[in-house]
């Protein structure tokens, strides 16, 4: 791997930079990823940096405080980190998520299917939501922005993810019940609801037989309990859960493993409920909307 600093001893220019980083990356990632990439960057260590590149074309220098930090970034990259681990932050539906180490990084199809789920449900919010693996609260944050009246709970067995989803939830001004539960091992608190309007949750899914395919950036660097599982892993357990707690014309929406689809919907039929698969924009089975009959 090419360990050359990406600077010379001269600071160089934003299209410099731009042109030495973009090379760099394209060794390891493809070209569309390492330009959002660099991208990303600049927007980072440089807010302003498409009003001065239109401005000076390009050959404004870059700040020479922070090339060193370019640098280290640019280094983790090279080393597969996740870069919303590296600059501390990401986003969902565009609201700004603080993320860190050991805390799962939402992904575009969450937000493909929770973008869904509140236009489907926003003429007629629910009163009750239930997040149920929380992480770092993405989903639930998104979920109270948009249905604002409604009463919003989500667990995670995870601290670390509690304390991140707390600072989210503050960042976006959202008032949020949070509490360390591992789902199906201990009951909920007795002040919380009883049944659920909406249940949702993005559980660990994909099978541990499919790690070692798994893209080194995630099965060396995001906690692996956030994410394989063995069997149908938490999913059995959601939909009795659902059975005997969703509100009438409730509903439970869990992000699945494409090849798991039908084996969970008829799942769902055996214990008497609807199961409805839903396909992402790339037409794989991606998430499921369970209900009664």
């Amino acid at each position: 791997m090419d360990s050359q600093p990406v600077v010379s001893r001269e600071t160089p220019s934003l299209a410099a930079l731009r042109i030495q980083s973009l090379r760099r990356l394209e060794a390891i990632y493809p070209p569309t990823e390492a330009q959002a990439i660099v991208r990303r960057l600049f927007a980072y260590f440089l807010p302003e940096w498409e009003q001065v590149w239109l401005a000076t074309r390009g050959e404004s220098p870059f700040p020479p405080d922070k090339v060193t930090r370019w640098e280290e970034a640019l280094q983790r990259l090279l080393n597969q980190e996740p870069l919303a681990y590296i600059l501390g932050e990401t986003s969902f539906l565009g609201l700004p998520l603080t993320i860190q180490p050991g805390v799962f990084i939402p992904r575009p199809e969450t937000e493909e299917w929770a973008s869904w789920l509140i236009r489907t449900l926003s003429p007629h919010p629910p009163k009750t939501i239930l997040d149920i693996g929380t992480g770092s609260g993405c989903l639930a944050i998104a979920l109270a922005k948009h249905f604002p009246k409604s009463q919003i709970y989500a667990i995670d067995k995870n601290p670390l993810a509690l304390q991140v989803a707390q600072k989210n939830a503050e960042k976006n001004k959202i008032s949020l019940t949070l509490a360390q539960i591992s789902f199906g091992q201990r009951p909920f608190p007795p002040d919380w609801p009883s049944t659920w309007d909406l249940i949702v949750s993005n559980p660990p899914y994909i099978p541990w037989e499919a790690f070692s395919e798994t893209e080194a950036r995630v099965r060396c660097y995001e906690p692996p309990e956030a994410l394989f599982c063995k069997g149908l892993g938490l999913i059995p357990n959601l939909i009795q859960f659902a059975k005997n707690h969703l509100s009438k014309d409730g509903l439970l929406v869990v992000e699945i493993f494409p090849e798991n689809a039908e084996k969970i919907a008829l799942l769902a039929k055996r214990e008497g409920l609807t199961g409805t698969i839903y396909t992402d924009s790339f037409r794989r089975p991606r998430w499921i909307g369970i209900s009664e009959v």
